[in-house]
């Protein structure tokens, strides 16, 4: 697999820490531990149009064209806004990701493929020809 990479860069996103939801008693309700991350992908010079484009038609951005990445799976903050930085880097890579060009043994064998089956097909055709003007009366 070939792949267009992109870190993110440090000052690209908006960061925020708010209180997380579900189990963990006292702490939960007394720390901000949720992380969220924010990214104006529609404004990111950083970012090509081909994988804004990708991203944009996925359909994961809000009414500004802004991506939200949140995370909650643990107590701790830091571990949380590292794992938005994680799941960003993935999605990224993931929209960025351009495939080779065929070589042209695949497009040698593409070729084949479709003549065998264009003979197929022609056989087929043929078959039902023949049937049909053969009388089956006894």
């Amino acid at each position: 697999k070939q792949w267009y990479q992109r870190r993110v860069r440090g000052r690209s996103y908006d960061l925020s820490h708010m209180r997380s939801s579900g189990p963990g008693g006292q702490h939960v309700n007394r720390r901000n531990t949720k992380a969220l991350i924010r990214v104006k992908i529609t404004g990111a010079t950083w970012i090509s149009e081909r994988t804004k484009n990708s991203i944009s038609e996925s359909g994961l951005l809000d009414k500004p064209g802004s991506l939200s990445i949140s995370s909650q799976g643990s107590r701790h903050q830091s571990e949380n806004t590292q794992d938005c930085l994680v799941k960003l880097q993935k999605l990224l890579d993931k929209h960025s990701y351009v495939p080779p060009e065929p070589s042209q043994e695949e497009l040698d064998e593409r070729e084949r493929q479709l003549k065998l089956r264009k003979e197929r097909w022609k056989q087929i055709e043929r078959t039902k020809k023949y049937y049909r003007n053969r009388d089956f009366d006894m």
